[in-house]
């Protein structure tokens, strides 16, 4: 199976929004707010309206933001974590930052999730499962739910450069 993946033309986006970035490095420099801030106030709060949810946090990479997920999914020392082996070294690195042990699992065809590995890996250690979207393509997430609903597993998620936790109550 082969997939055709477009790069993107930065230089174009660039130039099509440079008038707006080029007025908001601006004004953010004329006003000195360069950390933590009013526009970082503000983009947390339309964040979090735009997601349904009462709190959003900005973070200055992926990284940071799968850290602070395990971390707030309560992730620590002796537990474990699934996630898939094909993904780049961040997701091993959070994981790992959070003291829990990898359980690295096969892809499939289309280098995504393999969902039918997760259950053989699960042991009484294991606490979350995280799934790592590729280059536009979804795991299968219908599948890896219901494996977490019922073994009463957190889903920390990559979804559109945001991260999600998921845990039924």
């Amino acid at each position: 199976m082969s997939y055709k993946i477009p790069f993107v033309n930065y230089p174009l986006q660039y130039r099509n929004l440079e008038e707006e970035i080029s007025k908001a490095i601006k004004d953010v420099l004329n006003r000195g707010d360069l950390i933590l801030r009013k526009d970082v106030e503000e983009f947390e709060k339309n964040l979090a309206s735009f997601l349904g949810v009462k709190y959003a946090v900005g973070v200055n990479s992926c990284t940071d933001a799968m850290i602070l997920s395990l971390k707030a999914a309560g992730i620590k020392e002796e537990d474990e974590v699934i996630t898939v082996s094909h993904t780049f070294f961040a997701t091993i690195e959070a994981i790992v930052h959070c003291g829990a042990k990898p359980i690295l699992i096969d892809v499939n065809e289309d280098f995504l999730m393999d969902a039918d590995k997760i259950e053989k890996a699960i042991t009484p250690k294991t606490r979350a499962i995280m799934p790592v979207h590729l280059n536009g393509r979804v795991c299968g997430m219908d599948k890896i739910m219901e494996i977490a609903e019922k073994n009463n597993l957190i889903i920390i998620e990559a979804v559109d450069r945001r991260d999600r936790i998921y845990k039924k109550r």
